[in-house]
């Protein structure tokens, strides 16, 4: 046994996104950590970025319904739920409208 301390450290998202860094000395791994996060906050945001876009094109080409109530486009909206069709319309008493197109 060589008596070297070896530290290791690996940043994370559910196994899809990883960066590791290994070090035998502490001031080095502490260097080493600072780049460590810069990486994995810039592959983090990328990877965000690459997951977004298929639904930005997928809400483009789905035609919006027309609120019943209010008369213009709805929304597409992303709930704890799934996605659903929001009217930004409020009602005369200052509530959200609560309209749900049919079949969506």
């Amino acid at each position: 046994m060589s008596g070297t301390t070896t530290y290791q450290i690996t940043l994370s998202t559910g196994g899809q996104v990883a960066v590791t860094v290994t070090a035998e000395d502490p001031a080095e791994m502490k260097a080493s950590l600072a780049w460590a996060q810069l990486a994995y906050k810039h592959l983090v945001n990328n990877q965000e970025q690459q997951e977004d876009q298929p639904k930005v094109q997928e809400q483009k080409d789905e035609e919006a319904p027309i609120c019943a109530v209010h008369h213009v486009a709805m929304v597409k909206q992303r709930g704890k739920y799934g996605a659903f069709w929001s009217c930004r319309e409020r009602n005369e008493d200052g509530s959200f409208c609560s309209y749900k197109p049919e079949g969506r």
